[in-house]
């Protein structure tokens, strides 16, 4: 006689609440924040480069960034290595990094790829944009305006404004792209927008940024963002000029009449 066949019962085991906490502790880092250790200190070095805080050119070592940031020197270890892969630091063996200088060279070959791919983001965005991000931006706009007096105020909503057109781009290769090009801009030193003048020219390129993309007119989007790329470098490159030093013009000799 054959035996009869059993039916098979799932066993569920009972929930470990205790389990789930650890683990829940263990992926969120003391005070709330998702990221490693490497990444705030990636974020904290990057922010001190663009804000002036560390200057190019600046000799950094772990011990000194462990001692400013509170932490450890093998996150800060880790962090150095992201910047110097990113270009940011130049590593000095046994002697820490240096922060990267760009020359006026450097900068127009930045400000070359930046005038191919921000444009590119403009007309994209001007394609895709729907109410709501054509809202932000004009909530950033307004903000901008009432803030002109203020320079300082103008670098976070500007990073954000153009943060929104990238976003509402939705390029994913477009977007890598700008980041890799993005994450150099620290080493552009002081943002031109503490310049007075700058900031307003710059305030009304993106109203009119602002105003093709309401229009989904993507050819006059990019266009004005092709300017606002180039009125950006002009200003750069005269800073850089009215800072060198000025040289003393060589005296010349008369010939001897023989």
């Amino acid at each position: 006689m054959a035996p009869r066949s059993r039916s098979k019962r799932l066993v569920r085991n009972t929930p470990d609440d205790a389990a789930l906490q650890r683990i829940a502790s263990r992926r969120v880092p003391a005070g709330g924040d998702a990221r490693s250790l490497a990444e705030v200190a990636c974020d904290e070095i990057r922010r001190a480069i663009r804000e002036g805080r560390v200057a190019t050119g600046a000799h950094l070592t772990e011990v000194d960034l462990a001692s400013w940031l509170g932490m450890s020197r093998t996150p800060i270890r880790e962090a150095m290595r992201r910047l110097q892969s990113e270009g940011l630091l130049l590593n000095q063996p046994f002697r820490g990094a240096l922060v990267m200088r760009l020359d006026a060279d450097d900068m127009r070959q930045m400000f070359a790829v930046r005038e191919l791919l921000e444009p590119a983001a403009a007309a994209a965005c001007a394609a895709n944009a729907g109410p709501a991000e054509i809202a932000a931006l004009k909530v950033i706009l307004d903000q901008e305006a009432a803030l002109l007096n203020d320079p300082a105020a103008l670098i976070p909503l500007n990073r954000q404004f153009h943060d929104i057109i990238l976003e509402c781009a939705r390029n994913q290769f477009l977007s890598k792209a700008i980041a890799g090009v993005y994450s150099l801009i620290p080493l552009l030193g002081d943002s031109n927008l503490l310049n007075g003048p700058h900031a307003r020219e710059a305030h009304a390129q993106h109203r009119a940024i602002v105003d093709a993309i309401e229009r989904h007119d993507a050819a006059r989007a990019e266009a004005v963002a092709r300017e606002h790329v180039r009125h950006s470098l002009k200003t750069r490159l005269a800073r850089i000029a009215d800072a060198e030093p000025k040289n003393s013009k060589p005296k010349t000799t008369k010939k001897r009449k023989r």
